[in-house]
């Protein structure tokens, strides 16, 4: 008997609504779910499509363990206990730095992190290794130093807003806000508000803008000091705002004093009459912002994001209806911290600092392998596959293959779970309870549940 069932994505931060008919045990057919109240039938073709995720002919089924070069089948008990023994052993021998965790939780389903952190916590590390770390380090960074708390990062208010500046995001294709598509379909047609696009590429959101500032590669924080430049040097700056709720105005004003914006635009290749304009119409208008991966993971990203706070700052945009907002949430992503503050814990060999209470990806092959006495020796990889999502791929295999022990927990064998000396079978993200913290609102304060609707 064939039954629908209500749940949502989980291959994107959007997780939008579905229902799904299952028969057999099988999710047979899918549809857009018009009565969740965030997405409200919106679903792109990766929703409707979860079919060939959940049924996989390489679905890992048992745990397992590396003999040699072979995987054999043991029992979940032998497992976990051979696992909690050997981390035991590693943490009492080499010290709780010798322990990280990568992962934890995968677009979908953020419950595990919970369960995860405590086990590493409760061995003494904090060495906490995830994807949010390359992605948006200089996001949290930015408002950390500037807001006051790195989990306190802003959305643009797109219910209210009037002109949206789009950095380096491609909303068309990539979404990252909810119903993507039809929200750039009704601002771009709506002829009392604005889309400028800032993105080198003519892309499919840069061909519905208004004005598309096409860069040169990687000069975003360059226009973005330009265009700060340009406000205050044409006294364009909300400056009752500033003084109610900007400290240190006065000195950071002295940063775009005698800089040279013509000159930063020939380098951005842009034309200066235009970013001018644009530099006004974010002055007056109903103006937010709104940067992504593009400029997130690019060059100087950093920087960029802490101009970017300092353009809608001195604007009047922060934390006002139609601006940039701090979304509401049932749990933040992280913890806020500092890197000012020597209690939280810096990778011993490369020396980066824990933002949002995460470490970056791209540094754990170092952190391996080198002669510290207490280097990485055991690393917990959970919904997570470094070997093909992080940089050097040759870097991870080499530093992997030091480890006095690595286990992998996903659904599949992954190039991860190959090198790895245990594998742990893991439910699917449609076969358990689950909820993510992704799902980032202004006014409401959205949270989605999700139950089982087939069986593992």
């Amino acid at each position: 008997m064939r039954e629908w069932k209500k749940t949502s994505c989980v291959l994107c931060s959007q997780n939008c609504g579905l229902e799904v008919q299952v028969e057999n045990n099988q999710i047979v057919k899918v549809r857009p779910d018009k009565d969740n109240p965030r997405s409200q039938g919106y679903v792109c073709r990766k929703g409707l499509n979860i079919t060939y995720y959940q049924h996989h002919a390489d679905r890992l089924t048992c745990p397992l363990k590396k003999v040699g070069s072979d995987f054999v089948p043991i029992s979940w008990e032998q497992a976990l206990t051979e696992i909690a023994e050997k981390l035991r052993s590693i943490v009492d021998e080499h010290g709780p730095r010798s322990l990280a965790f990568m992962g934890l939780g995968g677009l979908g389903g953020h419950s595990e992190a919970v369960f995860g952190l405590r086990l590493l916590n409760s061995l003494g590390s904090k060495y906490y290794y995830n994807a949010l770390a390359g992605e948006l380090t200089g996001l949290f960074w930015g408002y950390g130093r500037t807001i006051g708390r790195q989990y306190n990062f802003t959305i643009f208010d797109h219910d209210r807003t009037d002109m949206l500046l789009a950095i380096g995001w491609n909303g068309w294709m990539s979404h990252q806000m909810p119903q993507a598509r039809r929200f750039l379909d009704k601002i771009s047609k709506d002829p009392d508000k604005l889309l400028v696009v800032i993105d080198p590429r003519n892309s499919e959101t840069a061909k519905k803008a208004d004005i598309h500032l096409a860069l040169r590669p990687g000069t975003d924080a360059l226009l973005t000091r330009a265009l700060i430049a340009i406000i205050l040097q044409e006294g364009w700056q909300n400056q009752s705002y500033i003084d109610q709720h900007v400290s240190q105005f006065e000195e950071i004003k002295t940063w775009f004093k005698d800089f040279d914006v013509r000159g930063a635009c020939r380098v951005c290749e842009l034309d200066y009459d235009q970013v001018k304009e644009v530099a006004r119409l974010i002055a007056t208008r109903k103006s937010s912002l709104h940067a992504d991966l593009g400029v997130l993971m690019g060059r100087h990203s950093s920087v960029t994001t802490y101009l970017e706070i300092i353009l809608l700052a001195i604007c009047g945009r922060l934390f006002v209806p139609g601006g940039n907002v701090v979304p509401g949430y049932l749990m933040t992503m992280g913890a806020h911290t500092d890197d000012r503050n020597p209690k939280y814990w810096k990778t011993m060999s490369t020396g980066f600092p824990m933002i949002l209470g995460m470490h970056p990806p791209n540094v754990m092959p170092e952190e391996i392998n080198n002669d510290h006495p207490e280097r990485l020796r055991a690393v917990l990889v959970s919904s997570s596959n470094p070997l093909r999502s992080f940089a050097d791929t040759k870097a991870y295999e080499e530093a992997f293959s030091k480890l006095d022990l690595l286990v992998t927990i996903d659904i599949a064998m992954t190039e991860t779970a190959k090198l790895s000396d245990y594998v742990l079978p893991d439910r699917s993200l449609y076969e358990r309870w689950d909820t993510t913290y992704f799902q980032l609102n202004y006014p409401e304060i959205y949270c989605q549940m999700r139950r089982p609707i087939v069986e593992p």
